[in-house]
């Protein structure tokens, strides 16, 4: 999830910012970016000279030139807060990631002006009436420069900070909801999942299957339904068809055991996870080499195995949901 914070000068931006990372965001700011480039260039980094340098590099390089430069370092970090956007264009890489939300902050000038002076934010002498001068030039700027009007119009949420902490975290709390993890992956999808992408390596288009025999966690073989080893593939010569079946290939679940077989690996007592549910034929090579859990990822045609899987004492288990997934 990603929010962007914008609002007037003084409002509170990088407080509720501050807040957030608290709760696991990792937070950049704009302004720190500028004040970044405004070190490297020399320059005092002034309000005035902060103004002007991200006008000057929204001209020469694209209004989401900074964000740009903070996404590329926070590559990788699920949950982001992006503080003090100024310029609608500043919004371009994130505005339609999952769950963005533009949250726009404000408070009544006098409350804004005593904290950018108990702040040092503005310059000594600076009155009230200059601060609400300068804060209306920042309102409605042109397209490469600070345009806060447009984004307040834009907000998802808006909040007005003129109360203490407790308040401005009620109202972020709303406006954020609660975060949520990324599902982890049971085993059993982490190996179906594994199945998945073994079966891209299929060579037979009438369906690709993927084989991957595991136990304790650890996998023993992988396979795929590919022709005889040194015969061409259906994909280059075409399908042998009998009795309505393409009987060029042999079977991921064939391949994953003769893997082991070759490689010198015991395979007894351990859990196959195929993409979808084996032939008669297979099943019947899997119980005697001693597999005693078949996971499939799609029921495909036989439906003899159930009973004799009973009878044997063959683990079938649908994993048709992690497939879907």
């Amino acid at each position: 999830m990603i929010i962007a914070i914008t609002g007037t000068n003084a409002a509170g931006k990088d407080t509720a910012a501050e807040y957030l990372a608290g709760k696991g965001f990792a937070h950049y700011s704009l302004s720190d970016e500028l004040r970044e480039i405004a070190k490297e260039r020399g320059l005092e980094p002034s309000r005035e000279n902060l103004i002007a340098l991200g006008n000057e590099l929204r001209r020469l390089h694209g209004t989401s030139f900074l964000t740009k430069r903070i996404l590329e370092r926070a590559e990788g970090i699920l949950h982001i807060v992006l503080s003090s956007i100024r310029n609608p264009g500043e919004l371009e890489p994130v505005k339609g990631t999952d769950g963005f939300r533009l949250i726009a902050i404000d408070a009544p000038s006098e409350i804004r002006y005593q904290r950018a002076k108990a702040r040092g934010r503005i310059g000594e002498g600076i009155t009230l009436a200059e601060f609400i001068r300068m804060d209306a030039e920042e309102m409605h700027g042109g397209n490469t420069e600070q345009n806060l009007a447009q984004l307040i119009d834009l907000a998802d949420f808006k909040i007005v900070n003129d109360a203490g902490f407790e308040e401005l975290h009620k109202k972020l709390d709303d406006a954020v909801g609660p975060l949520t993890k990324p599902k982890r992956a049971s085993w059993d999808e982490y190996f179906m999942n594994i199945a998945k992408q073994v079966a891209t390596r299929s060579t037979c288009d009438r369906k690709h299957c993927g084989a991957v025999i595991v136990r304790d966690r650890v996998i023993l073989s992988t396979g795929y339904n590919g022709s005889i080893i040194g015969l061409p593939h259906c994909d280059d010569v075409g399908h042998m068809i009998e009795n309505g079946h393409c009987v060029r290939t042999v079977h991921a679940e064939m391949n994953a055991v003769a893997q082991a077989a070759k490689n010198g690996v015991n395979i007894n007592g351990s859990t196959i996870y195929i993409t979808a549910s084996p032939c008669w034929i297979c099943f019947k090579l899997l119980v005697n080499a001693g597999i005693k859990k078949i996971c499939f990822g799609e029921f495909y045609r036989d439906e003899r195995i159930f009973e004799a899987a009973r009878q044997a004492g063959v683990e079938l288990v649908d994993l048709s949901y992690a497939i879907e997934g």
